[in-house]
Parts: structure tokens; sequence; C-alpha cells
């Protein structure tokens, strides 16, 4: 990559967080194009240099965070540890990415619903993708024998439904640090796979 085109994606992706945190404070619909241009000091015209539409700037957010928790689970995978400590570093991957990463992942939880369809099939094959993964990781350790015999979907309900709702309470000034949030996540809801040695 030429140092002119990592110019442009450091600028595209200095958009996109910006979006993410205007679109967090404010709401997709009241947050525009001109707030975001405001924010980072450009011209409006030079937003649309880089993205097509506000719609457009609402997937290129949710394809972010897609493209992190993919890149870290698919890191995990390549590690060659035994299934239960590579579902231990997904939930910690997971938890870390959701905590550094607040903005993006707020706005992707709370507005795929205003997603037009085209992007919406785009990002549900990626989540298909990531909860796949994760399944491959429990029907392994179910097999091996270190978790006990237990629905694979219900148990991603859970590790997600757990892990999505810390943006709802977290702070930057509670007293756990990311990587210990990250850690009682992975221990927690862990311990209730496992069968007992």
């Amino acid at each position: 990559m030429s140092f002119r085109e990592e110019r442009a994606a450091e600028r595209k992706l200095n958009i996109i967080r910006t979006a993410a945190r205007l679109f967090s404070e404010k709401g997709y619909h009241e947050a525009t194009v001109e707030d975001i241009a405001k924010e980072l000091k450009y011209t409006k015209g030079s937003i649309y240099y880089y993205i097509q539409s506000k719609q457009d700037l609402l997937f290129e957010c949710h394809d972010l965070a897609m493209n992190m928790l993919m890149a870290s689970i698919d890191k995990i995978k390549e590690s060659g540890l035994a299934p239960d400590l590579m579902l231990k570093e997904v939930i910690k991957g997971h938890v870390e990415i959701m905590v550094g990463e607040l903005n993006l992942i707020n706005v992707s939880l709370a507005s795929d619903f205003l997603l037009q369809d085209e992007y919406a099939e785009i990002i549900v094959k990626k989540r298909d993708l990531y909860e796949e993964s994760i399944k491959k990781i429990i029907v392994e350790g179910i097999k091996q024998g270190i978790f006990k015999p237990v629905p694979e979907k219900m148990v991603i309900f859970l590790i997600m439904g757990a892990i999505n709702w810390i943006s709802r309470w977290f702070s930057e000034k509670g007293p756990l640090s990311k990587e210990e949030i990250a850690q009682f996540y992975a221990d927690y809801l862990l311990a209730p796979l496992m069968l007992k040695q």
C-alpha cells in the first residue's frame, strides 16, 4: 500500500469512528454528515469522497465492527489451543473489542434494523460466520470431552447476550480495566460448560 493509499485509509477510518461516536451520542437520524465534517474539520464534500451516503457510513460502522471480531476469532482459531482455552480467548477478545470500540459496537447493536436490505444481508452473513466459528469450538470441546453436551446455539446466545450487555453499563471510570472485565467474563462464562474432572 502506497503512502497515499495509507493516508486515504486512515482518513476513512477517522470518518467512520467519528460517525460512530456521533451516531451513538445523537442517534443515527439526528447526526448529520455536516456534523461529522464539522467534528473532523473536513468539508462535507471531502466526506463524500470516501462515502456515498449516510446509510453507506452506517454500514461501514457495522462492517468495521464485524471485521474486528472476525479478525480476532480467525487469529485465535489458528493458535492450536485446546477448545476451552480457545473459547476463553474468543470471549476475552470480544469483550476487549466491545469495551475498546464502545461507540462502534453501540451503533452496531442499536441500529442494525436501520440498515438497507443489501447492507443488512452482508452484516448478517458475517455474524453467522462469527457464530459458526464459536459453534465449531464448542462442538469440538464436547467431542473431546472437555465441555458438557449442551445445545451449542443456546450457549452462543448466552455468551453474546452477556457480552453485548456490557455496552449498557460500562464506564471508563469503573474500577476494572477492560482486560480485567474480559478475564472475569471468560472465567465465569466458561465455568458452567466444563465437565468436572
